[in-house]
Formats: structure tokens, sequence, C-alpha cells
């Protein structure tokens, strides 16, 4: 389709540079000069659309190169694929145990490792439905562990843009909040005020 257009957008262009190009015989003019001018406007058409076929074969060059590249910016290398197959293999949900607390579950090497007992307030965050005192966790609760950072943010009560842009997950840096400002000025009137469950987009580079 794409083609077609290319070539009947080429063709209306050349036909009125044919008509202003070759001169067409007086109104009584002879058989003769009748038959050269329709000559001429056959030589000339042909010339023409010669020409578009050979800037035809060029675009459907130019779109056979883009295509392939375009293809192989798709395809996944060894490596890519090595990754994503350990990232799906790791565990995004962890289901409580007896004895279980947040900063003690955040070390154990299903869910962050040793020494990332820190990271507690990132599955506080992403399950604040479930939780309403971190301190208070119950067997049998399942919670999303993140693994990727967020794009959005809901907004929940006592959060200021300051907060969010402080969180690990987020900007990890107060002085960021202009970020998330700017990201969403469409929603944010006052950047001093946002309201509780509204989504927030994380601006990433």
């Amino acid at each position: 389709m794409k083609k077609m257009m290319i070539f009947l957008f080429a063709v209306l262009l050349v036909v009125p540079m044919m008509a202003q190009t070759i001169v067409p015989p007086p109104e009584k003019g002879s058989v003769e000069e009748f038959t050269k001018y329709y000559q001429q406007r056959e030589a000339k058409a042909k010339t023409e659309l010669d020409q578009l076929n050979q800037q035809l074969k060029s675009l459907e060059e130019q779109i056979a190169k883009i295509e392939a590249e375009k293809n192989a910016i798709r395809q996944w290398t060894p490596e890519e694929k090595s990754l994503l197959k350990e990232f799906e293999q790791v565990k995004k949900e962890y289901t409580v145990k007896k004895g279980d607390w947040l900063s003690k579950l955040a070390e154990y090497p299903e869910v962050y490792g040793k020494g990332n007992y820190w990271k507690w307030p990132v599955i506080y965050r992403a399950n604040r439905d479930q939780i309403k005192n971190p301190d208070l966790i119950y067997p049998g609760q399942t919670f999303k562990i993140p693994r990727v950072l967020p794009t959005t943010w809901k907004v929940f009560k006592g959060e200021t843009l300051k907060k969010i842009a402080s969180y690990y997950e987020v900007y990890y840096s107060v002085k960021k909040w202009k970020k998330l400002y700017e990201g969403n000025k469409d929603k944010i009137s006052n950047p001093n005020r946002i309201s509780v469950g509204m989504t927030l987009d994380i601006p990433r580079p």
C-alpha cells in the first residue's frame, strides 16, 4: 500500500509537468502534428515511468534495509536471552512464614539476599494494601517482591513529592521532587498538595 501511494504521488507530479513541457498543436492542426504530439507524450511518459520505477526500486531497497535493521534490533542476543531467563526464574512473590518480619525476609536468598535487610521498606511500600503496620505481618500473606524500578506511583496518606522522591525505588533523593512535579503537571496544580489515591508517572532517563 505504501509503495502504491508513493508511485501514484509521483505520477501525479509528473503528468502535469509533461503537459507543461509538451506544447499541443493548434485546434486545427494536421494529422501529422497531432501524431507527433502524442508520440512525444508517449515517449515522455515512458521516460518518466522508467525514472519512477528506478526511484521505486531504490525506495524498496531502503525499506528492506530498514526492516532488516528493525528485525535485528528485536532479536535477543544469547547474553540477553540468558539474563532474561534468569530474571524470569527469580521469584516475584514471597509467602510469609511463621517467625518472619520484613527486614528478616528481605535478606533471604530468594528475596534480596544477605545484607539487604535495609530494603524492607521497598517490600512494605509495594504491599501497603496488605500491610497496615510494617511491624505486623502474618503467616500466609503473599507479598510482591519488586524487581524493577516502578514507572508509576500510587499516592498514600502522608506522602508528599519530596517524600516519594526520597524512596530508594523512586529517585533516592529528596532534591529530585521537581522531576516528579514536572512529569505530572497535568495532574498537580499545587506541588505542595497531592491527593491520596492519585497515580503519578515517574519519569525515567
